[in-house]
């Protein structure tokens, strides 16, 4: 219960995350520093020294050198005093009202602002009275005059204070103007990013889906079993594609699933001369990744890697975690570079869509590397960013 109570406090002094930070703070110079109780108490500190000289400055000019260093020191402790006790008195009003401050606007806002302050002003003298000369108070204090005077003060500094924090409120205001127009700009940027992904993640390559089809039709008569399971084998891919491009993420052991559907379909289009083979780590398909990220790799190394070879090949998919990046490593042992493109070594149409797609999700944390083998083929590899949270598999 203290604990929790001295966390109020703490946020509630200025300068704290959750109020107005402290009038120096509108010096860029002071802005170094995050917002603090230490910290904010030393910039009352300078503020106070600030005042106490401003005042010193009045009276030097009419007094002898013998008073010179006492009413230094008097001012010194006046300003002080009132300084802390404007800080104090912000700090109880703001753990007092809470969240409830963040709500204050108009004219409240303003005599908010300039009560506290004011309040501040006659607590300080009082306090500084005390601190120099407690048998003076009654002489210093309670004078008409002296009252006057400092309601004069009170009013001066309480204007300066508002100014101060209608100057920074206004800042605020206006960044978060700023960030809110960013904000919406991104959401927008990614609203038009998902929507053109999810357009692409349910097409389908019609050459593919044409070819199947037509190979099903071919085997009706000579082999209708074997039709049939293609047929079987395409409804299968099908489901799982379309139900990818619905999902902003899946885990990669969903991925894996309709992956291993499009290779079992291709397998029965291409017989023995496709194989494939999975090592996977347990960690590694219980993370999520964005649906239909392998996808276009696999079927690029079947299109360019092994179709174009007679005698076919193997794909390999690999997919582990290693320090704080999930690495699926794609290779086949087709033809290599010489059919992926003409004219550079870095993927397709297809391959380069991928690599600017992830760009996209991930920035500078997630990349795209191809090389070729040197026994042959190529290897594609991605390193992604771990999600912040898996989804455990039930």
């Amino acid at each position: 219960m203290m604990k929790q109570a001295h966390a109020n406090i703490v946020n509630a002094l200025p300068g704290s995350q959750e109020a107005s930070d402290h009038p120096l703070a509108l010096i860029p110079y002071f802005r170094r520093w995050q917002p603090g109780i230490l910290r904010d108490l030393a910039y009352t500190f300078i503020l106070g020294l600030g005042f106490a000289l401003f005042f010193f400055a009045l009276y030097a000019y009419n007094l002898s050198r013998d008073q010179l260093m006492a009413q230094l020191w008097n001012n010194f402790v006046i300003a002080m005093s009132i300084s802390y006790s404007i800080h104090i008195l912000f700090a109880i009003s703001s753990f007092l009202l809470g969240p409830g401050l963040e709500k204050i606007r108009g004219w409240k806002w303003a005599a908010y602002y300039l009560i506290v302050p004011g309040c501040g002003v006659f607590a300080g003298y009082f306090l500084a009275v005390i601190l120099i000369n407690p048998a003076a108070l009654h002489l210093h204090f309670f004078q008409p005059g002296v009252i006057f005077n400092f309601a004069i003060v009170s009013v001066l500094v309480s204007c300066v204070l508002l100014f101060a924090y209608l100057i920074r409120e206004r800042e605020l205001q206006d960044k978060e103007k700023i960030a809110t127009e960013q904000q919406r700009a991104l959401e927008s940027e990614r609203r038009a990013l998902e929507a053109q992904l999810r357009m692409l993640q349910a097409q389908i390559e019609p050459h593919f889906l044409y070819n199947t089809l037509a190979n099903a039709v071919g085997l009706i008569q000579p082999d209708p079993a074997r039709a049939r399971l293609l047929l079987e084998r395409l409804i299968d891919y099908l489901r799982a594609t379309l139900s990818a491009s619905r999902d902003s993420d899946t885990l990669l052991q969903g991925e894996i699933d309709t992956i291993s559907a499009y290779l079992e379909l291709m397998k029965l289009r291409m017989g023995e001369r496709l194989r494939y083979r999975m090592e996977l780590s347990d960690q590694a398909t219980n993370l999520t990744i964005p649906p239909m990220l392998l996808q276009p790799i696999v079927e690029n190394a079947i299109s360019h890697g092994l179709e174009p070879k007679i005698e076919g090949g193997e794909i390999l998919l690999k997919a582990y975690v290693e320090m704080d990046h999930l690495h699926v490593v794609i290779s086949d042992t087709g033809v290599g570079f010489q059919t992926i493109t003409s004219s550079k070594p870095g993927g397709g149409v297809g391959l380069s869509n991928l690599r600017e797609r992830i760009a996209a999700l991930y920035g500078k944390q997630g990349s795209l590397n191809i090389m070729e083998n040197a026994a042959g083929g190529v290897s594609v590899s991605l390193h992604l960013p771990l999600p912040s949270a898996t989804i455990n598999k039930s």
